[in-house]
């Protein structure tokens, strides 16, 4: 967290505003590029080009260049946060609905919690131990193999898998120094797409025009601006600049936004099932997120 004033009330809301959106729209454009161009590949892709943009426009601002120590930061986050969570993410999207997909996120504050208990001794409250468990309860009845979504165990075990790899990168994320957030952005899309294409030629995908279908390249350029540029780099800012317990709560607001798109335009299934399981892991976030804000001031 930077020292000094804090941010305006409208620059938090306006990146609240981004990232519940923009984020929340995310994982139905995945499920879209996916259907024709290999996950691997087009994350790679996506990343490659964000990031060049994003380094093109650090140098035109005069931004310094990075040093040894901001570059080790970046690949460990750009590895945790795009390549373990996104990139494996973009493979699971073939195999689950985009709505469903969606929730896997709405897990990492779960997991947050459970990482800041066991590395940094972080007590939770009550509520928040009962939020923990409620979103738990959730995942457990939504992503049961043999549960009502009756999902496949591999995507579904890496979907769960994808949350605590992001949870794990944003925990690090606030404890590295960066000299300019957007550099450090451009950094990690950059380190993550080097790493993803060796893992897109290692699994023995091939790219070809074929692939890039007219909803395929819209979804790939909307990833690249609004998911990668501006949703990413508004995430970014969030996380040094306000609580974690506010920059997580798009965790549950994001779900809402993707199961909506999902069965609006791409016309997935919904049904009562989907709900209740979603309604519970939301509830569950929700109540952990409220009794981690207020454990401060209770404790005072």
């Amino acid at each position: 967290m930077r020292s000094g004033p804090g941010p305006s009330a409208l620059a938090v809301v306006v990146a609240l505003a981004l990232v519940y959106v923009l984020w929340g729209s995310t994982a139905p454009a995945i499920r879209v590029a996916v259907m024709t161009v290999p996950p691997f590949s087009m994350v790679a892709l996506r990343f490659a080009i964000a990031g060049t943009l994003l380094w093109v426009w650090s140098r035109f601002r005069g931004t310094p260049l990075p040093d040894a120590r901001e570059w080790r930061g970046a690949a460990l986050t750009g590895i945790a946060l795009l390549v373990a969570s996104n990139g494996v993410f973009a493979w699971v999207e073939q195999y689950v609905p985009s709505g469903i997909g969606s929730l896997f996120f709405a897990l990492s504050p779960l997991w947050m919690a459970l990482f800041g208990f066991a590395f940094y001794r972080e007590r939770l409250s009550r509520l928040a131990a009962c939020g923990l468990a409620l979103g738990l309860a959730g995942m457990v009845y939504l992503y049961s193999p043999s549960g009502a979504q009756n999902l496949p165990l591999v995507p579904t075990v890496l979907g769960v898998a994808t949350s605590v790899a992001w949870a794990f990168g944003a925990m690090i994320q606030r404890r590295l120094a960066a000299s300019d957030l957007v550099q450090m952005s451009a950094m990690q899309m950059l380190v993550a797409a080097g790493v993803l294409a060796l893992v897109a030629a290692g699994s023995g995908e091939r790219l070809g025009v074929a692939e890039f279908t007219p909803a395929a390249t819209l979804a790939i350029a909307y990833l690249v601006i609004f998911g990668s540029i501006v949703g990413f780099s508004a995430f970014l800012w969030l996380m040094n600049h306000v609580p974690t317990t506010l920059a997580s709560t798009y965790s549950y607001v994001n779900p809402i936004v993707s199961i909506a798109i999902g069965v609006g335009l791409l016309h997935e299934r919904f049904d009562w099932h989907l709900a209740a399981g979603a309604a519970i892991i939301v509830a569950g976030v929700a109540a952990m997120i409220v009794g981690r804000a207020k454990k401060p001031i209770a404790t005072a």
